[in-house]
């Protein structure tokens, strides 16, 4: 054998080992990066589902307050209304007196 062929052999089969190398290497590589982008996949959605959850319970709460102050305004309203009747009543008594009044002067 040639020395040349000795040398090509030897870059040859280097080479084929190196592109197998590569080969195993972009495979690992192309793995990792799909569970990379599947680790982010499911933090994004973990991330959706809390604010979710965090919006949820706020609105929850918010409408607990309204609740209540619909309640308390509904309260304050009869109330209202309460002392509307007394007043108008308190009126009626009065301007039935104011007449009384105005019959015995005239």
């Amino acid at each position: 054998m040639n020395v040349y062929e000795i040398v090509a052999i030897v870059l040859g089969a280097t080479g084929f080992w190196k592109l197998v190398e590569i080969l195993m290497h972009y495979n690992v590589q192309r793995k990792l990066k799909n569970a990379e982008i599947r680790h982010l996949n499911a933090q994004a959605n973990d991330s959706v589902v809390t604010n979710w959850v965090q919006w949820s319970e706020k609105m929850e709460k918010r409408i607990s307050q309204l609740e209540n102050k619909n309640t308390t305004m509904s309260r304050t309203i009869t109330k209202q209304r309460d002392r509307i009747t007394e007043l108008e009543k308190y009126i009626e008594q009065l301007e039935a007196e104011i007449q009384l009044y105005n019959k015995k002067n005239m």
